[in-house]
C-alpha cells in the first residue's frame, strides 16, 4: 500500500497538476484566458441565481397545431379518395368545428369511402400493442362522414410539440451549447426558459418570436398574372382557387403585393441539411446558402426540371422572400436564397433554419430580468462560508492528529477543492447556489476518509505495531469502509441528478464530483504524501 512506482507517482502528480491548470483560468482575467490553449480557457459557468440573466415563461399555441393536424388529415383524405381504384365522388371535404366533414354525392359513394377513411386511422405508437388510434371515423348520415382526431392523439401531439419546441429553442438560443440554458416543461402548455448571463434580451425574444417555417411553392402563374384574381386574393380573407394560397411579399423583398402559389409542397424546412449566410455571388448584398437531404434534393430536382421558365416562391413565416424563375433543373440539391439580406440578417436566418422551425407559436406570458448584484451577494456569502468551513476543518485536523498528519489531511483537502474546480471547468458545468452548497458540504465530507484512516493508524499504533506496519494496515483496512460510505453517497447524488432538474442537478453534479475527488485525494494522494514523509523521516514513533 505504501510502495509507489515512478510511473504511479508521475500519474498522480500529473493528475493534480492538470486539475490545477484547469482551475487556474477561473481566477484569471478574460484577456489572460484568451492567450491560453483552448481546453484551458474554460471556466465554471455561473447559474442564473449567481450571474443574473433572463427568466421567461413561454406558452405554446396548441390550437394552431391541432388546426394544422386537421388540415393535414383533410389533405390525406383527399389523396386517398383521389387515388382509389373505384373512386368515390365527393361534394366537399372541409374542416368543420375541429373535425373534418366529408360529404359524398350518394350513399354508395359513402359506402366506398368508409373503409378508405378508416384505413387512414393508424396506431399512435405502433410499437405498443393496443395503442390508441390517430382518428375516429363516424358515419353521421347516408352521405356525411365525420373524421375526428382522438383525444389520445391530441395529447400525443401536445407532448411532441412541447418537446420539439424545447429542442428548437435550445439550438436557436445556444447553438454552441455553452450557455447552460434551463429549458423545461411547465404544466401542460408552458415552457420555462432561463438564460444565465443574458445581455441582449431583445435578441432572445426575436429568436423566440420567429417561427422560421420555410417552404418552396410553385407559383400559380395564371392567377398571379390576373389583376382581378390578385385583387380578390390580396383583400382579406384572401380568397383563392381550391388548392392555392396567397402569400404577401416580405419587406426585405422590396416588392408590393404578393403571389398566389400552389399550397401543396413537399419541400419544407425539414428538407434542409445545412444552411449558412454568405456573400452574394454577384457581389451585392448577402444570400443564405442551403443544401437539401438526399430525398428532398431528388424531389426538388424533379420539380424544377418539370417547371422550367416558371416561378417558384420561397416562403418564410407566411411571407415571400423571393420568387425567381426556374432557368434550368436544379439537381445538385443545393442553392441560395436571395432577398435583400445583409450579412448579419443572412447569418441570423441560417441559424434559425439550422435550428429548425418551431412547431407552434410561442407567447411570452412572463418575463423577468435577474439582477447580477443578487448573485454577487450570494457568491460573496458562499466564499465566506467556504473559507470559514475550510479553516474550521483545517484547525480540527491539526488539533486532532498533530502537525504532520493534520498537514497531510489539509493538503489533501486543498487539492480536493482545486480538483473539483478543475473538473467543473473541464465539463463546463454551471454553478448555482445549491452547487455552492454541494461544494461546502464536500469540504466537510472530504476529511471523512482521512479521519477513518488516521483513527485506524492510531489504533494499530496503540496495539504496538511499528510506524510502517501501522500506516500500511491503516490504509489497507480503511479502504472498504471508505468506499462503502462514498458509494452510498454517490448513489444518492446520481438519483438526484436523474430525478431532479435545474439547481437540484447542479447540487448533484458538484456533490458527485466532490465524492470522486475526495476518494482520490484521501486514498491515493494523501497516501503518497504519507509514504514520502515516512521514507524521508523514518520515525521511531508516529506523532498522531
Amino acid at each position: 500500500m505504501l510502495f509507489f512506482s515512478r510511473s504511479k507517482i508521475l500519474m498522480i502528480c500529473g493528475a493534480v497538476l492538470l486539475g490545477l491548470l484547469l482551475a487556474i483560468p477561473n481566477v484569471l482575467s478574460e484577456k489572460s484566458r484568451d492567450s491560453l490553449p483552448g481546453a484551458f480557457q474554460r471556466t465554471i459557468n455561473l447559474g442564473l441565481d449567481l450571474q443574473g440573466g433572463a427568466h421567461m415563461l413561454l406558452e405554446v399555441d396548441l390550437s394552431s397545431i391541432v388546426n394544422q393536424a386537421l388540415v393535414n388529415e383533410r389533405t390525406a383524405i383527399n389523396d386517398v379518395l383521389r387515388r382509389a381504384d373505384d373512386r368515390p365522388r365527393t361534394e366537399f371535404v372541409r374542416v368543420d368545428d375541429e373535425t373534418i366533414l366529408a360529404r359524398m354525392r350518394t350513399k354508395e359513394d359513402a359506402d366506398k369511402a368508409m373503409p378508405l377513411l378508416q384505413s387512414l386511422s393508424q396506431p399512435i405508437d405502433p410499437s405498443q400493442i393496443g395503442s390508441a388510434k390517430t382518428t375516429r371515423v363516424i358515419r353521421e348520415t347516408e352521405k356525411n362522414i365525420r373524421v375526428e382526431i382522438t383525444d389520445e392523439n391530441i395529447e400525443y401531439i401536445r407532448k411532441q410539440t412541447i418537446q420539439k419546441s424545447i429542442g428548437v429553442l435550445g439550438r436557436r438560443i445556444d447553438p454552441n451549447g455553452n450557455l447552460e440554458l434551463i429549458l423545461a416543461p411547465e404544466g401542460d402548455r408552458r415552457i420555462l426558459l432561463q438564460v444565465p448571463g443574458a445581455q441582449n434580451i431583445d435578441e432572445i425574444k426575436e429568436r423566440i418570436n420567429q417561427s422560421a417555417n420555410l417552404s418552396f411553392h410553385l407559383v400559380n402563374e395564371k392567377d398571379s398574372g390576373n389583376e382581378q384574381a390578385m385583387l380578390i386574393a390580396m383583400a382579406p380573407p384572401h380568397r383563392v382557387s381550391a388548392g392555392d394560397k396567397y402569400f404577401p411579399y416580405s419587406e426585405s423583398n422590396g416588392q408590393r403585393g404578393g403571389v398566389i402559389v400552389q399550397e401543396r409542397t413537399r419541400i419544407t424546412g425539414d428538407c434542409l441539411k445545412n444552411s449558412s449566410g454568405g456573400p452574394h455571388p454577384d457581389g451585392a448584398g448577402a444570400v443564405v446558402n442551403f443544401s437539401f437531404n438526399v430525398a428532398c434534393a431528388r424531389e426538388f430536382g424533379t420539380m424544377t426540371a418539370r417547371n422550367i421558365n416558371k416561378r417558384f416562391a420561397v416562403v418564410l413565416d407566411g411571407e415571400v422572400i423571393t420568387a425567381p424563375n426556374i432557368r434550368s433543373a436544379i439537381t445538385g440539391g443545393s442553392g441560395y436564397i436571395e432577398g435583400g439580406f445583409t450579412m448579419t440578417s443572412a447569418r441570423d436566418l441560417s441559424l434559425l433554419l439550422n435550428a429548425g422551425a418551431l412547431p407552434a407559436k410561442l407567447t411570452i406570458v412572463e418575463e423577468r430580468t435577474v439582477d447580477p448584484s443578487l448573485g454577487a451577494d450570494s457568491i460573496r456569502a458562499g466564499k465566506v462560508a467556504s473559507g470559514i468551513g475550510l479553516l474550521g476543518v483545517a484547525f480540527f485536523m491539526w488539533l486532532s492528529y498533530g502537525l504532520r498528519f493534520g498537514t497531510i489531511a489539509n493538503l489533501a483537502l486543498g487539492t480536493n477543492i482545486v480538483l473539483i474546480a478543475g473538473a467543473l471547468s473541464l465539463f463546463g458545468s454551471t454553478l448555482t447556489l445549491p452547487g455552492i452548497a454541494g461544494i461546502i458540504l464536500t469540504i466537510g465530507m472530504a476529511v471523512d476518509a482521512n479521519v477513518l484512516i488516521f483513527e485506524r493508524i492510531r489504533e494499530e499504533t496503540y496495539n504496538g505495531k511499528t510506524p510502517i506496519n501501522a500506516i500500511e494496515t491503516g490504509y489497507k483496512r480503511s479502504l472498504a469502509p471508505i468506499l462503502d460510505a462514498n458509494i452510498t453517497t454517490m448513489i444518492a447524488a446520481v438519483t438526484l441528478y436523474f430525478v431532479g432538474s435545474g439547481p437540484v442537478r447542479g447540487f448533484a453534479v458538484t456533490l458527485a464530483i466532490g465524492i470522486v475527488m475526495s476518494v482520490f485525494t484521501a486514498v491515493i494522494f494523501a497516501r503518497l504524501l504519507t509514504a514520502t514523509w515516512l521514507r524521508g523521516k523514518r520515525p521511531k514513533t508516529l506523532p498522531i
